[in-house]
């Protein structure tokens, strides 16, 4: 990417922020939650999270979804969107969590690396996959928790996947206990992609093709049964990767309402099933 480019980039993304766009320092204010700036190779990630419980106690890391790719047929400046329902998901929650944010995502200003292709073909690439592991790797090693539950929604979902993949991929034997719980999620994105008409997100890893057929964790995946984002066939699809997974619908439910509503209601049903 040349010069002129990038600072094009860089001075939308400050307009952007102008705009009232979240970022991590302003929703740690409004919330009162500590934010932890996590260095990775090539990006530095927003970690939010309430008071530390201490060593010993389960962790219920949050993924934020795609928030604003585009915009029309424009690349969006700043991927950021208007509203948080990861965080607000998280707020709910009585356990101890953090809301680990993607790079390029919940900053004021983008940085020189922060490409296009980072929130739109490679939004679940390696790339990014790879920092956000070297930031929750950091997390457990700072909190020492019992078990991990990875909460992603949307698109927050596919990373939920990915990261626990590769977490339980390189772990020991009998190593920390690892569940996943995705909400409103497009976890096939070929299918989800070609239901829609968009383009193919060519860069990136898809869970319905990488996950091993008995991936060694748990998970749960919720759907809306009027969300338009992510159809039925979407998760079916998924479904015949993983049969083993468990699945939920909540019929008056779209991408949108009533998660944040119902929350404490939805995870005090799932925390017995995910051990939690």
């Amino acid at each position: 990417m040349n010069n002129h480019r990038l600072l094009i980039l860089a001075i939308l993304a400050l307009l952007a922020a102008c705009s009232g766009l979240p970022d991590a320092h302003s929703l740690a204010a409004r919330h009162q939650l500590d934010l932890q700036l996590l260095d990775t190779p090539g990006f530095t990630l927003p970690a939010l999270s309430g008071a530390d419980p201490g060593a010993g106690q389960p962790l219920h890391l949050y993924i934020p979804g795609d928030g604003r790719p585009w915009r029309g047929r424009q690349v969006s400046p700043n991927p950021t969107g208007h509203t948080a329902l990861a965080l607000e998901l998280m707020l709910r929650d009585p356990a101890p969590g953090i809301l680990l944010g993607r790079p390029c995502y919940y900053l004021a200003t983008l940085p020189a690396n922060c490409e296009p292709a980072l929130w739109t073909s490679g939004r679940y690439s390696a790339q990014v996959v790879d920092a956000m592991l070297a930031a929750m790797r950091q997390l457990l090693v700072q909190r020492q928790p019992s078990s991990l539950v990875l909460i992603g929604y949307s698109g927050g979902g596919v990373l939920a996947l990915l990261l626990a993949d590769r977490l339980t991929a390189t772990s020991a034997p009998n190593a920390l206990p690892v569940a996943v719980i995705t909400v409103a999620s497009n976890l096939d994105i070929q299918h989800w992609t070609g239901y829609h008409g968009h383009l193919p997100l060519s860069d990136s890893l898809n869970p319905a093709t990488v996950l091993p057929p008995v991936p060694p964790f748990r998970q749960f995946h919720l759907a809306g049964g009027l969300d338009p984002v992510v159809p039925a066939s979407t998760t079916a699809s998924f479904r015949q990767r993983q049969p083993g997974a468990h699945y939920q619908r909540f019929d008056d439910f779209d991408h949108r309402c009533c998660w944040v509503r119902d929350w404490p209601a939805i995870l005090d049903g799932l925390l017995t099933f995910v051990g939690n």
